[in-house]
């Protein structure tokens, strides 16, 4: 018997108003002032976000691109432009672990995005249309988010109404979205394609600060054989609600309901259609130097006769010393529930969505699925321009009956058979040189010292460094 989700997002958001993700504390600057002191944003959120019409103000136009990124076409009527330029390139030692008869993988990769934003009737009509080409050069394990030549990357119009009390708006067509930090659902920045959906969001924002997102998407299906040939992914139905709302200036929390309607895929011994329903909510704030982000959730639903319970925590809790290389110490700690009996009419394995797997390294061996993983992450700036944050993740399974899952909830072959708890550590190091305001450099090093529960399927360590160069306008 399928659940009924709208009981259940009607008992949850009955609780309190909510709002949508991202809800800044007042003492952080608006979107609008950080782009006053420094254009365009970085690397990372969708350039949907960006808002230029300070530039109105001829004395506040003080980079040579602002002639392009704004320009009035009338009174009540702008248009936005903008672009990035990025290449990337990675050296992948052992990838998988060694398990898929391949000691190297070094490639380049290329995206280039090219965006448009026209704003009519003082914001009341908005559509945006971002086109991205993506290619891959060298590269011998493929996989789905490398290339897919020149496409739409987002197509959307919006319909937005302001009223005293706030703003309300639709949004119908293709387009970025990510919620709270990103744990479940995020644009994928650093694979070489980001993810798209297609379909309609309706968002409220209010005055007070709380918000709600309500919305009915599918994810883009990505082709690589040809130009603007990437549809709608028919197999997949993501729906729900999102919302924020602030307690105290120290402490906001969300509350969220998803659903995963998904036609035929594959977990453990099963194989079919499954109606995943995840149930959440994510602390998060600020006091006294500490800052932390715990998101918490349950999940529910049915696949091909058994039952889903799954559940799954993803945290992060810090103290940053401002004086000091405005250095932050923190703690990550995350646990999914893995299955713990085949064949018992349950499925206990925890599906992240369509997380961002980077906190745990961008080798892409570890995803929120069956997981033990906790280590420290410190953070600091040795000048102004330059972000270094090493961390040290080691790495359990949650249920020796279940398998190790990679990305794309992928098990580790033969691991499902193995006693052996442990899989083992990783030291990474990612690093972020703001070399200009418009040039980006990432780099990130991993280093997966796999432990016995891997090791015993033949798995050995794998290495991996990445350096992508970012030019935005």
């Amino acid at each position: 018997m399928r659940p009924n989700l709208a009981i259940s997002l009607s008992v949850l958001f009955a609780v309190q108003p909510l709002a949508v993700a991202f809800a800044q504390t007042s003492s952080l600057p608006s979107l609008s002032e950080q782009l006053e002191l420094s254009r365009p944003t970085r690397p990372g959120p969708p350039r949907w976000i960006e808002d230029y019409r300070f530039l109105d103000d001829e004395s506040k136009r003080s980079d040579w691109y602002d002639s392009l990124r704004y320009n009035r076409i009338s009174e009540s009527a702008w248009l936005q432009t903008g672009g990035d330029l990025r290449y990337r390139y990675d050296v992948n030692k052992q990838p998988f672990f060694g398990l898929r008869n391949l000691e190297d993988d070094s490639y380049l990769q290329q995206r280039a995005m090219l965006h448009g934003d026209v704003h009519l009737f003082n914001d009341a009509i908005r559509t945006f249309v971002q086109l991205a080409n993506t290619r891959s050069w060298g590269k011998d394990l493929y996989a789905p988010t490398d290339q897919s030549r020149t496409e739409i990357q987002q197509a959307f119009v919006d319909g937005n109404l302001q009223t005293e009390q706030g703003r309300l708006t639709a949004r119908i067509g293709r387009q970025e979205v990510y919620y709270g930090n990103t744990v479940f659902v995020t644009v994928r920045e650093t694979p070489n394609i980001r993810r798209s959906f297609d379909g309609l969001k309706l968002s409220w924002a209010g005055r007070d600060g709380r918000k709600l997102d309500a919305f009915a998407l599918r994810p883009v299906r990505l082709d690589a054989d040809a130009s603007f040939n990437d549809g709608t992914d028919n197999n997949q139905k993501f729906y729900g609600l999102y919302g924020t709302t602030p307690v105290t200036s120290a402490l906001n929390i969300d509350l969220y309901a998803f659903g995963l309607e998904t036609e035929s895929r594959k977990i453990a011994d099963l194989i079919g259609a499954e109606d995943r329903y995840t149930l959440g909510t994510r602390l998060f704030g600020s006091a006294g130097g500490f800052d932390w982000t715990w998101d918490i959730a349950g999940q529910f639903g049915e696949m091909e006769g058994s039952d889903i319970r799954a559940w799954g925590v993803s945290s992060n809790t810090g103290y940053r010393f401002s004086d000091v290389w405005n250095s932050r110490l923190g703690f990550k700690l995350d646990i999914a529930s893995g299955d713990k009996s085949s064949g018992d009419g349950k499925l206990e394995t925890f599906d992240p969505l369509y997380p961002t797997n980077g906190w745990y390294g961008e080798i892409g061996l570890t995803t929120l699925s069956n997981l033990v993983l906790l280590g420290p992450v410190f953070a600091f700036s040795p000048t102004q321009d330059i972000r270094l944050e090493p961390g040290v993740f080691a790495i359990w399974r949650q249920s020796t009956d279940d398998a190790v899952y990679t990305p794309g909830m992928i098990p580790v072959p033969g691991t499902q058979n193995s006693d052996e708890r442990y899989s083992g550590t990783i030291y990474r190091v990612n690093l972020r040189w703001n070399l200009t305001q418009n040039l980006t450099v990432d780099g990130d090093y991993n280093y997966y010292d796999v432990g016995s529960g891997i090791r015993d399927v033949g798995g050995v360590d794998s290495q991996f460094l990445s350096v992508r160069t970012t030019f935005r306008f």
